[in-house]
This record gives structure tokens, C-alpha cells and sequence, in this order.
């Protein structure tokens, strides 16, 4: 009897109480809440990295391609034409467009120009933080695509300057396309207002070559850039540069928690975190946000997308 006694008090004193119990399981909650943002932390760095990468790939190809066109940049005309061969990517990619989920047309050589350079990894057009998914909306271009009638991610996060790529002479005319595009485009928001239209020859740069960047350097001009999902339809960026007419847009990306992936004429990749929330986006963007002309990340933006020609 003694020892069967003995025996319960030892395992009493083995046990934990109720107390003991509760306080543990505080401890491992408050444990697992400090992980949280570490993990959080980690999957927001590791997506920047991928689409640092996937960028830089992009920019490769806008490179190799000037090389093959005899120092032309790809056709960068601001009208959303989707006339194969007269810009670098046919199709309109934001919110409701109607190659929203169309990867099969960024794998199209005739109609995304980048296509031979880049094969078919469509995923390096897209935002990897870009959470969209919707059915496969290809199926009148490419009707015996094995993605008809399936859920597809977002196709497309990223476009080019509106001050960097070629026109052909029918668009610079002011109508249609034709010809070979060896212009350089007209930057037509770089004043701020569609109605003053830039030039080639100013008040602001463009840049039709790879020789024509000069100013800003290579490594100071912006070329591609992840673009807002509310903001991004055909595959040019149009911003104005003009401080007496300050404002976005188009709306670089904030998906990298107010970060950006933007890379540049050198080559290089860099994902620039914002100074303020002028480019935070909860719905469809407005034709302009108009802000200070010392917005700092208006400031930064513009500094690197064209200069004074004149």
C-alpha cells in the first residue's frame, strides 16, 4: 500500500498541471507569432530575387535583340496595336484585358518579338508576387492550346518605357502601321499631357538605339519595369517626366511589399523599394494621380526615364 502511494505521488510529480499546460502553449504561440514575420519576411525577399532574375533575363533579351536589328531597339508604339511585328508585345494584360491569361501569346514569335530569345518560359514576363489566376483566355488565337479550358496564372507584369523602343513611319505620321519600324518612339506622355506631344527631337530624350543612350548613362535609364496589375494594358509604360506637370500614369509595381523590379539599359537588375505611397493601387487606376513635383519616388522614377533634350 505504501508503495502503490509512493508510486502516485511520483507521477504527480511528473505531470504537468493545468497551469504548467497553459503557459506552455502561450509560450509556443508567441514563438510561432515571432516566426511569422521572419517567414514572411524570407517568401517576399525570395520572390524579389526570382523576379530579379526573371528581369534580367528580359533585359538580355531586349539586348540580343538590338544586336540582331542593327542596334534598333524592339517596337515600342503606344497604341496597343496588335499588328504582329510592330511592337515588342501584342496584348493587354491588366485587370479584365483580353490576354489577361494569355501566357501562349508571349511564347508567340510572330506576335511577342522577345519570343526567340526567350523561348516558351512565359513565367519571365510575370510578377512572381502577382497572386492573379483566372481561365485560359487564348483560346481564340491559339485554339488548340492544351491550356483551353483551365486556370492559368496572370500572363504579364512587366513593360517597357514609353521613351524607349522604335515606331514605324505610318504610326509617326499619326495613323495605321506600316513600314519597318526604325524610328524611335515619340514618348507622347513624357510632357505629361497627350495633347503636347513630345518628339524624337524634345523637349524630352527618347531612345530608338542602344547608341542613343547616352543620357541618362545606361546604368541610370530604366528600360523594363514590373508594372501595377491595376494600372498595366498594352506593353508600354507611359510616364511623364515634365516637373511643371508632375503625376503617374502608368504605375510601377508595389507588389514586392512597395517594392519595384525595374532594370536598365546596361543590363543591370535592382528592386527599388518606395519612399512613399503614391503608387499604392486598391482598384483601377485613375488616367493620373497627380503629385508634388518632389514626390521622391516620382523624383527617382523620372530621373531614371528620359531627360531634358534641349
Amino acid at each position: 500500500m505504501g508503495q502503490l502511494k509512493t508510486q502516485k505521488a511520483r507521477a504527480r510529480n511528473r505531470a504537468f498541471t493545468l497551469v504548467e499546460v497553459a503557459a506552455i502553449l502561450v509560450i509556443s504561440g508567441l514563438v510561432l507569432l515571432s516566426l511569422y514575420p521572419a517567414r514572411a519576411g524570407s517568401r517576399t525577399k525570395a520572390q524579389g530575387l526570382r523576379c530579379s532574375d526573371n528581369l534580367r533575363r528580359v533585359i538580355g533579351a531586349v539586348d540580343m535583340f538590338a544586336r540582331d536589328s542593327h542596334d534598333l531597339l524592339p517596337p515600342n508604339p503606344d497604341d496597343g496595336t496588335s499588328t504582329p511585328g510592330y511592337t515588342w508585345c501584342v496584348g493587354n494584360a491588366g485587370i479584365g484585358g483580353q490576354d489577361e491569361f494569355n501566357p501562349d501569346i508571349l511564347a508567340d514569335p510572330v506576335r511577342c518579338l522577345l519570343a526567340p530569345y526567350l523561348g516558351t518560359n512565359t513565367s519571365l514576363y510575370r510578377c512572381t508576387a502577382d497572386t492573379r489566376t483566372g481561365l485560359y483566355d487564348g483560346a481564340g488565337l491559339y485554339p488548340q492550346s492544351p491550356l483551353k479550358g483551365t486556370r492559368v496564372p496572370a500572363a504579364r507584369t512587366i513593360s517597357i518605357s514609353q521613351a524607349v523602343g522604335t515606331i514605324d513611319p505610318a504610326f509617326n505620321a499619326g495613323g495605321g502601321h506600316s513600314g519597318a519600324p526604325t524610328l524611335p518612339v515619340n514618348g507622347p506622355w513624357l510632357t505629361g499631357s497627350y495633347g503636347q506631344n513630345n518628339s524624337r527631337t524634345g523637349p524630352y530624350r527618347t531612345y530608338g538605339k542602344i547608341s542613343m543612350i547616352v543620357v541618362p548613362a545606361p546604368a541610370q535609364l530604366e528600360v523594363l519595369a514590373e508594372e501595377s496589375p491595376f494600372s498595366i494594358n498594352d506593353a508600354s509604360c507611359a510616364t511623364t517626366v515634365n516637373p511643371a506637370n508632375p503625376g503617374w500614369i502608368d504605375y510601377p509595381s508595389t507588389l514586392h511589399n512597395n517594392a519595384c523590379v525595374v532594370s536598365f539599359a546596361d543590363g543591370h537588375v535592382e528592386l527599388h523599394k518606395w519612399a512613399g505611397a503614391s503608387l499604392l493601387l486598391t482598384g483601377p487606376a485613375a488616367s493620373i494621380r497627380r503629385v508634388a513635383a518632389t514626390d521622391p519616388d516620382w523624383v527617382w522614377f523620372t530621373q531614371r526615364t528620359s531627360a531634358r533634350a534641349r
